[in-house]
């Protein structure tokens, strides 16, 4: 009987590692730098797979960023925030600002990938909404905040229409999806207030 061999010739292996390297900076710089340095004054938003969200209690967040710069990728700042540097631009392993350098005013948070937030930009307020398994052209025309804050505050469930190109035997049709889209209830965690 021959044995079998395992050939790996392909790069799923270091995906893996990848992965599991950036779970580790991201469990480190929570760990050790936010708890360590606010303790119960931050409160972790969400995380996703690469990005962490904090609401932060503390008198001046970009002074306390400034004393520890060295963590900190704030190349995509305007140049005239007192934070901007490109010392750390696309360095592994440097935390971004996601907004970059604006304070974000309101977030509502669902459930796991279906968040929106508001920050106000060239004194316009701009949105940043997920809602996974919905397309992001729906997600950017037909749904707003106040649709999340209303899903959370008043238990309102929202539903989107989509079009899609499905075949049915060989044969391709465009169809029209009425799909939930936003929901209050997480089968994932039991909400706080």
């Amino acid at each position: 009987m021959l044995k079998q061999r395992l050939y790996l010739n392909r790069p799923i292996y270091v995906g893996f590692t990848i992965l599991d390297l950036s779970k580790t900076l991201m469990y480190d710089f929570h760990y050790n730098y936010i708890k360590d340095k606010y303790g119960s004054r931050a409160t972790l938003l969400f995380t996703d797979t690469d990005s962490l969200c904090y609401n932060i209690n503390t008198d001046d967040i970009y002074q306390d960023m400034m004393e520890d710069k060295h963590l900190f990728d704030t190349s995509e700042y305007n140049p005239e925030h007192r934070l901007y540097s490109t010392l750390n631009k696309k360095v592994l392993g440097k935390m971004k600002d996601e907004t970059h350098g604006i304070p974000i005013q309101e977030f509502v948070g669902l459930k796991s990938k279906m968040y929106s937030l508001i920050y106000e930009e060239n004194k316009k307020l701009c949105e940043k909404k997920t809602a996974k398994g919905i397309k992001k052209s729906v997600i950017k025309h037909d749904t707003r905040h106040e649709h999340y804050k209303q899903s959370l505050f008043n238990k309102e469930i929202h539903m989107s229409t989509m079009t899609q190109i499905r075949s049915y035997d060989h044969t391709l049709y465009n169809i029209s999806i009425n799909k939930l889209g936003l929901s209050p209830y997480d089968d994932k965690k039991i909400p706080t207030r």
